[in-house]
């Protein structure tokens, strides 16, 4: 990467609230930067929408206060422009990770965060990626992790700033080079270690936030702002309420259909949908139970009459007249459908003769299929099921998620073999 391209330089964040000691480390690299010769022509502010880490209750409570911490994040634009005077051109915020989550419905990554910036900014500028040394420090560095990390150094180049307990782990830096990554290290580049937490902490234990400006922990931009939006008060009850409690997570049956399909589409990033009509939500129930879900369930549809199945998922009427609702042609119509209202990676589908009226001399009671949509690939099951109506239904939704478990099993061992 040559000096001489001027650089967008972005700096990502979940921080709830951005405080002084983020906007120090961006003044402090884009100052280390120039001082090496670099042009950081812009900088942009990157509030991140929706987090995966969904155990943690700030990280839950992120779409619910992005308005917030956007507007925080202006005010400390300002205050880096003013800094930067004369060194860089521009400090923005941009609401790309919100656009991308909202047309998505999963959580943001950073692969496709940067490809679609990629495509919007100026293409004189080489994007530069502002991290913490704690995404490259240990054994097994956090970024060595990160969806589609390939992708991503191809198309930014990584700017390290220290962290105070994070040696950065120059072995892994030398192999992300060796495959062509940019890695740029500041060491000099120092900033004041805060806590977004503590003082949120101390907040909401009744410090006031001007006490915070005296510690030099919010700007006096950020307390007024935190003050006149009643943010203390948003933030205690958000984290009274979307929290995960250990019992819960304890609770939870890790061997159970439900976990083991979670672990799967989380550790992949997929994300899932469901449409189902004789169930009744009994799938959905099922993979809700396991907290988290929302990290890859985006939504469903209880579509049980004919004209539910072709109003919400498109299913249409010619294939309910010529097949009925109970077949593979109007399941695997409705896991696209599903797929296509949520716009997820996986879409399942149910329908079935449930009893104890309802079959037909072709179709007799117990009859069910399931069907699952994938990007490029369907699928449908036969199952003839001989229990009442409430055991079919139970019966069926463990089909279903079976055979969707043994699909995506065969997926992830096929992306692990690439």
């Amino acid at each position: 990467m040559s000096n001489n391209q001027p650089l967008l330089l972005v700096f990502g964040s979940s921080a709830d609230p951005f405080h002084k000691g983020h906007s120090a480390l961006v003044v402090a690299a884009a100052r280390a930067l120039t001082r090496r010769g670099w042009q950081v022509e812009e900088i942009m502010l990157l509030p991140v929408y929706r987090h995966h880490n969904t155990l943690d209750a700030v990280k839950r409570s992120l779409p619910f206060t992005f308005e917030h911490r956007f507007a925080i994040c202006q005010l400390a634009a300002g205050d880096i422009a003013r800094e930067l005077a004369g060194t860089v051109e521009r400090v923005s915020v941009s609401r790309l990770e919100e656009e991308i989550a909202c047309e998505s419905h999963r959580p943001n990554l950073s692969a496709e965060t940067f490809a679609r910036l990629r495509e919007q900014c100026d293409p004189r500028l080489r994007l530069a990626f502002l991290l913490g040394a704690d995404s490259i420090s240990g054994e097994d560095p956090s970024l060595n992790h990160w969806f589609n990390l390939e992708e991503l150094l191809r198309l930014t180049a990584l700017v390290i700033c220290p962290r105070q307990g994070f040696a950065p782990n120059l072995k892994f830096i030398g192999s992300l080079e060796a495959k062509g990554a940019q890695i740029i290290l500041l060491d000099e580049a120092r900033a004041p270690e805060i806590s977004s937490s503590e003082i949120r902490k101390e907040l909401e234990q009744g410090a006031e936030p001007e006490r915070l400006v005296q510690k030099g922990w919010l700007s006096p931009a950020a307390a007024d702002y935190i003050r006149q939006n009643r943010l203390v008060a948003i933030w205690k009850e958000l984290d009274s309420s979307v929290s995960a409690p250990k019992t819960a997570l304890q609770a939870a049956d890790a061997a159970s259909l439900e976990a083991r399909i979670g672990r799967i589409l989380s550790e992949h990033k997929w994300t899932l949908a469901l449409a189902e009509s004789c169930t009744g939500g009994l799938i959905s129930h099922r993979i809700t139970n396991i907290p988290g879900s929302s990290e890859y369930y985006i939504g469903g549809v209880v579509a049980y009459a004919y004209a539910a199945k072709v109003a919400l998922l498109g299913v249409r009427w010619e294939t309910l007249q010529r097949y009925g609702a109970v077949s593979s042609e109007t399941v695997l119509e409705m896991a696209r459908g599903a797929r296509e209202v949520f716009k997820t990676d996986f879409a399942l589908s149910v329908s079935c003769i449930a009893g104890p009226g309802g079959a037909t001399p072709n179709k007799p009671v117990g009859t069910s299929w399931v069907g699952l949509a994938a990007v490029g690939k369907e699928w449908s099951r036969h199952f003839l099921l001989s229990g009442d109506r409430v055991s079919n239904k139970e019966t069926l939704a463990q089909k279903a998620l079976e055979m969707l478990l043994e699909f995506i099993s065969a997926e992830s061992a096929g992306r692990a073999k690439k």
